[in-house]
């Protein structure tokens, strides 16, 4: 798998080839409803950037844009892997002084190093990787396991938190609590429509309803019905839930786009290592999705002093995550900036 990875970036020639072939595997990071809200410029075989693309930000759930940020830092760091790989030393501008304002990353491709194993590895969970709406299985992930994935965070500038099952069962209930504030809302009933569960699958756009199970089960143990809106009714026993489940709470203490990139970075460092361990997972925002219920979980669930920017749901797949079909993604050059 790592050497067809790694052929789908270095078969492309000239080296302008290879930027564009790394933009597109940055184009598979994880977004919220697969929003994908990047643009990028290849600038030359050397230099490339990332930009925001505001009009794909939900403001109705993300006024402030942080899961916007979250997104992208995921995307940069797929582009980073991507280079490595393919034995490409890196050197990143986060949120360059004196750029214009949507302009978020410079990477700078500095010739050649070579890639070690781990780097490979790390392509071959970019390819592999899938966002997985469905119910893990009761095994539980050893605890070695989770704390070996905190510390991936916490390395990629990002501290990380394994919940035990009381912050868990709490966190549960502050997604109830978040449903019920988002579904008296006309605009995120209008993004949840615009973006979860289109049928038929006629764009490139959001999450196509063969990826949503008949009644998909939150990450937290709650029902979504087919416009995505949770249902309000527990899918089961919010203790039964949190004892089977696995939840890092992924931190910054910097709650600006630069802690919501870093943030972004971490999270995708952390599923890479988790697919490469044979995990599945599903980002959770719903508690952090709404300030008061976000102070919530800082204070009163995790006692922490830094801020909690998304949570991330791991569990072993009953099937393997990677036979589900990705979602779609736009067209390259669509996404590419002259």
């Amino acid at each position: 798998m790592v050497t067809l990875a790694a052929s789908e970036i270095t078969r492309a020639a000239p080296q302008r080839g290879v930027a564009r072939s790394i933009v597109a595997m940055a184009m598979r990071a994880p977004s919220l409803h697969n929003t994908q809200p990047w643009r990028w410029r290849i600038c030359s075989e050397h230099t490339l950037e990332l930009y925001a693309d505001h009009d794909r930000q939900l403001h109705g759930v993300d006024p402030r844009g942080r899961l916007m940020m979250l997104s992208l830092g995921s995307a940069l760091h797929h582009a980073v892997v991507a280079a490595r790989s393919v034995d490409r030393a890196v050197r990143v501008e986060r949120l360059p002084d004196g750029g214009p304002p949507d302009l978020v990353a410079r990477l700078h491709l500095e010739g050649r190093s070579p890639s070690r194993p781990e780097d490979r590895i790390a392509l071959a969970s970019l390819v592999a990787r899938r966002t997985d709406r469905r119910p893990f299985s009761s095994w539980e992930v050893p605890d070695e396991t989770l704390q070996r994935l905190a510390e991936v965070s916490t390395q990629a500038g990002a501290p990380a938190v394994v919940l035990d099952v009381r912050q868990r069962v709490a966190v549960e209930h502050l997604v109830s609590t978040a449903s019920v504030l988002q579904a008296s809302r006309r605009l995120v009933e209008r993004e949840h429509a615009r973006w979860w569960a289109i049928e038929p699958r006629a764009t490139y756009d959001g999450v196509p309803a063969d990826l949503v199970p008949d009644r998909v089960v939150d990450p937290l143990g709650r029902g979504r019905d087919g416009a995505g809106v949770l249902d309000g009714t527990p899918a089961e026993d919010a203790e039964a839930v949190a004892e089977r489940a696995a939840v890092l709470a992924i931190c910054h203490e910097d709650d600006t786009r630069a802690g919501w990139l870093a943030a972004g970075e971490a999270l995708s460092a952390v599923w890479l290592e988790a697919v490469a361990e044979g995990l599945g997972g599903v980002p959770v925002s719903l508690p952090v999705e709404e300030p008061e219920l976000r102070e919530q979980l800082r204070s009163g669930v995790l006692g922490l002093a830094v801020q909690p920017q998304v949570l991330l749901r791991l569990g072993w797949p009953h099937t393997s995550s990677a036979r589900l079909p990705g979602a779609p993604r736009r067209p390259i050059d669509d996404v590419l900036v002259p």
